[in-house]
């Protein structure tokens, strides 16, 4: 999930004004192909997305045909809560660690691969996967030259059984749909490869990084 998506989810209205202001697209969905709109939890933040909140001019998300800009804007006058670009963070403010926070970004020209958030050994807690079989489709290349040609990206075995179940827990997994084509009783195996930053990039994607 992007960051847009985790303040939405939450029902942060302030920080998704915060984000949008900055350019994020309010029309990127998840990996299980979720858009902001579906992941409301409010009438206000649904309002405020679909184009219907007074100070917000946007086309419809919930509509196929997006406008081709979007342009959001705060009005001074609102006083729904604090104006949180009021003070907008500089480069020299850091957190209570010594760290400022940084916001990755990810564009494609391909709609991004489902991506599993999951526990394959006990050492490590739970790290994202993608399906070695949806890679290697969308790389145009069998498992055996994917494994040659990129030893370096780690790739690992669970039952569909697991899968399934680790999976349907997840709380970043909120799409069942996704899963209707698993059964959650198989013993079958399942090849996965770790989700990097060089699994994105080999895939088509570009990584950009915001400083606030």
């Amino acid at each position: 999930p992007r960051p847009i998506h985790d303040a939405v989810e939450n029902d942060h209205l302030e920080i998704v004004r915060l984000l949008l202001s900055y350019g994020a697209d309010p029309t990127l969905a998840t990996y299980s192909g979720r858009t902001i709109v579906k992941m409301t939890h409010s009438e206000l933040m649904e309002t405020f997305l679909t184009g219907q909140w007074p100070h917000c001019t946007c086309s419809s998300l919930l509509s196929a045909d997006l406008a081709p800009f979007i342009q959001f804007y705060l009005d001074p006058k609102d006083e729904s809560g604090f104006d949180i670009l009021a003070n907008p963070p500089g480069p020299g403010d850091e957190d209570e660690d010594g760290f400022s926070d940084v916001f990755e970004f990810e564009f494609s020209d391909e709609p991004p691969l489902p991506c599993y958030n999951i526990q394959v050994c006990l050492s490590q807690g739970p790290r994202n996967w993608l399906l070695l079989s949806d890679v290697v489709k969308r790389l145009k290349m069998s498992s055996r030259i994917f494994r040659c040609n990129f030893p370096n990206l780690e790739v690992v075995t669970i039952t569909e059984a697991e899968f399934y179940k680790q999976t349907s827990l997840s709380q970043l997994f909120s799409c069942p749909t996704d899963l209707e084509a698993f059964n959650p009783e198989s013993k079958e195996l399942l090849d996965l490869v770790e989700f990097t930053s060089e699994l994105k990039t080999l895939l088509g994607s570009s990584l950009h990084w915001l400083h606030p």
